[in-house]
C-alpha cells in the first residue's frame, strides 16, 4: 500500500551555521578593511567591503535556498522489519522565480533508519524525485517522519539545515522467526497431511520400509529404494511410519514479561521474543490452524489470528507493543487457566523460562516454550 504525505510546518526549525570557508572569507574581509584604514589605502578597504557585501549576500541566499519547498514522502504504510521496500522522496519547488541548488535530503524513517540523497538543481515550478530502497531494521510505529533539508549554497560559506515533520504513518511489524522444533507433545505442527491421511497410517516418525500395497499414497513411495528393489525382481517399497500423536485443532500463543526479582530486563530479548511470537502465529496460520494471540501488554485480551486479516491485525498490534512492567504470577496463571484442555499452548516470554516456569499451572506444564535465539542455554520443552 502506497501513501503520500506533505510537509508539516508546525515543527519546523531552521539552523544556520558558518562553515570554515565562510569563517576564513569573513576574517579576510575584516582584515582587508582594517589594513586599508590603517594604511589609508582605499583599494584595500574597498576590497574588504566588497568581500563583506558578498558574504552578506551569501548569507541571504543561504537562508532563502531551502525555504518555500515542499517535501512529499511516498512509500508503504506497513512494512516488515529487515525487508527492503521502495520509497520515493520528492522535493517540489513552488516558487515562481527562485531556483533551489545543492540540497541534501535526509529522511529519518520510524526513528530507526536514515536515508536520502542530493538534488543538485530544482528549478522554479518543478520537482526532483529520489527513488530509494530502504530496510528498517526494527519494529516501530510512528505517525510522523522527521525530514532534514541541508544546503551549503552558495560558495559553501554557510550551512542551513531545515528540520520539519512529514505526516506519513509507518507500521514496521516484527521479523517473524519460527521457533526451532515447533511441536506439541506427541504431534508435530508441520504434519499438515495428517488430517487427510487414514487414521493409523498418518505420517509420524519413519520406522522403516515395507512393500507397496494397494491404497498407499504415491507420495510415500521411496523411489531410489524401489528402483533397487525392482532391479532384484521385487516390487516398489514405501516408507512405513508410526502413527502421530495428538494434534490439536486450535492453539493459543501466550506472551508475557513476568519474572522474579532475579531476572534481568533486556530490551533486545523483548524484541526477539516478539519475533518468535510473530513467527509462531504465521506458522500456525500457514498450517490452517485457528490461533489466538494473548499478551500481557494487551491486558490479556485474546485476539484471533486464524485468517490473514486477523494475522495482519496481530502483527500491527506487535508493532505498537510496549513492554508490560507490572506482570505478576497470578496474572499469568489466570490467563493460562482460560486455555482449554483441547487447545495447544505456546508460551513465549522475554524472561528466561527457568525463573517463571514454576508459576505455570501443573496441567499447563506440557506447553511448548520456545527459547529466544542467541541464548546460551539449550532449548527445553517441558512435557
Amino acid at each position: 500500500m502506497q501513501g503520500g504525505a506533505v510537509e508539516t510546518r508546525a515543527d519546523e526549525s531552521l539552523k544556520l551555521s558558518v562553515l570554515p570557508r565562510g569563517a576564513v572569507f569573513g576574517g579576510l574581509a575584516v582584515a582587508l578593511v582594517i589594513a586599508g584604514l590603517w594604511r589609508v589605502d582605499g583599494v584595500l578597504a574597498a576590497l574588504g567591503v566588497a568581500m563583506g557585501c558578498l558574504l552578506g549576500l551569501a548569507w541571504v541566499l543561504a537562508r532563502l535556498n531551502p525555504r518555500g519547498l515542499e517535501v512529499i514522502l511516498d512509500g508503504p504504510a506497513k512494512v516488515q522489519a529487515g525487508v527492503v521496500s521502495p520509497w520515493v522522496l520528492s522535493l517540489v519547488n513552488h516558487r515562481r522565480w527562485l531556483d533551489a541548488f545543492a540540497l541534501r535530503m535526509e529522511a529519518h524513517l520510524a526513528g530507526k533508519t536514515r536515508a536520502g540523497g542530493t538534488a543538485a538543481w530544482v528549478s522554479a515550478g518543478s520537482a526532483a524525485d529520489l527513488e530509494m530502497r530502504i530496510s528498517i531494521p526494527e519494529r516501530a510505529w510512528l505517525a510522523t517522519q522527521e525530514m532534514h533539508l541541508i544546503s551549503d549554497f552558495p560558495f559553501g560559506f554557510f550551512e542551513v539545515e531545515r528540520t520539519f515533520s512529514v505526516v506519513h504513518p509507518i507500521c514496521v511489524t516484527p521479523r517473524p522467526i519460527v521457533p526451532r522444533g515447533m511441536a506439541f507433545a506427541g504431534g508435530r505442527m508441520d504434519a499438515a497431511d495428517a488430517i487427510v491421511a487414514a487414521a493409523g497410517e498418518a505420517p509420524g516418525e519413519i520406522r522403516g520400509l515395507r512393500p507397496w500395497r494397494a491404497g498407499d499414497s504415491p507420495r510415500r513411495i521411496l523411489w531410489p529404494a524401489s528402483l533397487r528393489s525392482m532391479a532384484r525382481g521385487a516390487g516398489m517399497v514405501v516408507r512405513e511410519c508410526d502413527p502421530p500423536g495428538f494434534r490439536p485443532m486450535k492453539c493459543a500463543v501466550v506472551f508475557h514479561s513476568f519474572g522474579t526479582d532475579g531476572g534481568l530486563i533486556r530490551p533486545d530479548r523483548f524484541e526477539k521474543a516478539l519475533s518468535l511470537a510473530a513467527g509462531s502465529l504465521r506458522h500456525l496460520q500457514s498450517q490452517g490452524m485457528p490461533a489466538r494471540w494473548i499478551a500481557d501488554f494487551n491486558d490479556w485480551k485474546p485476539l484471533p489470528a486464524g485468517t490473514r486479516l486477523q494475522l495482519a491485525a496481530c502483527m500491527e498490534n506487535m508493532a505498537r507493543a510496549a513492554r508490560a512492567a507490572g506482570t505478576e504470577a497470578h496474572d499469568l496463571q489466570a490467563a493460562l487457566h482460560e486455555i482449554g484442555e483441547d487447545e495447544g499452548l505456546i508460551v513465549i516470554s522475554d524472561m528466561p523460562s527457568a525463573i517463571w516456569r514454576a508459576a505455570m499451572p501443573m496441567r499447563k506444564q506440557p506447553a511448548f516454550l520456545p527459547e529466544i535465539p542467541g541464548s546460551k542455554h539449550r532449548r527445553e520443552v517441558v512435557r
